[in-house]
């Protein structure tokens, strides 16, 4: 997949500056260009339920300048198609897919999998992954929900192995939920104790569909400028959102 890194800053309107948004942009020969970008902590809290909505919708305007859509996420297999901008802004579900144009699609994270769907030609979807996901065969749901071929994928920041001690029978139920071995998921922690390998498990059930992912960023646990549940405790998260047609 060709990619092209671009840096923007964006501002808030009490004109406060926020962090330089990291952003990827990813042209379609055959459709509108893909283009994904990723919050950081001094951006703030993007809890979908936590954060009252006109504080949300804030900080989402001042990250991406369209229409937004995030799920309530509950680790499940939920699927919600986004007919147009901002349909669904706050329904149950794990993924969202749409054929809109400026459409933003958000995925809220603390160590969870952001994951970026793109179609070969009109189609885009952002998958919530963490690992009663993957356990539960999300990743096979969203790229099902397609009506074209997945030609490609954005892996967001995520734990990592160096962060995420595991037990041996979750290990078992996501090795079997992304079609791998379970050695193909396990790794160790820093202090030399199992670790369930998320990006591994990401490439392992989206390679079952011939799809290859770029991965962003580093491990929210201890390289990532964002939110950790699993390692800090917090309660705040980050997020990546998706859209394709304008660079807003």
């Amino acid at each position: 997949m060709t990619t092209t890194t671009i840096s923007t800053s964006r501002r808030s309107s009490s004109d406060r500056p926020l962090s330089p948004a990291r952003s990827l942009t990813i042209p379609r020969p055959h459709g509108p260009d893909v283009h994904v970008r990723w919050s950081v902590r001094a951006d703030g809290d993007f809890h979908r339920t936590e954060v009252p909505l006109a504080e949300l919708e804030r900080r989402r305007r001042a990250l991406v300048d369209l229409p937004w859509t995030m799920l309530d996420e509950h680790h499940g297999v939920i699927v919600q198609r986004v007919s147009h901008a901002g349909e669904h802004d706050g329904a149950d579900g794990d993924v969202a897919i749409t054929g809109a144009l400026d459409a933003v699609l958000g995925c809220w994270v603390g160590d969870c999998a952001p994951i970026v769907l793109i179609g070969g030609t009109s189609e885009l979807a952002v998958v919530h992954a963490g690992w009663r996901g993957l356990a539960a065969g999300v990743i096979d749901v969203a790229v099902a929900a397609f009506g074209e071929p997945v030609v490609g994928a954005v892996l967001g920041p995520c734990i990592g192995p160096c962060c995420y001690e595991f037990g041996e029978r979750d290990l078992a139920a996501v090795a079997s939920g992304v079609g791998a071995r379970r050695s193909d998921v396990t790794a160790t922690t820093r202090e030399g104790t199992p670790a369930l390998d998320v990006p591994a498990a990401v490439r392992a059930a989206l390679g079952r569909h011939g799809v290859e992912a770029d991965v962003l960023a580093g491990c929210t646990g201890c390289s990532f400028d964002g939110f950790s549940h699993r390692v800090r405790n917090e309660r705040e998260r980050h997020v990546v959102a998706a859209w394709q047609g304008s660079a807003a």
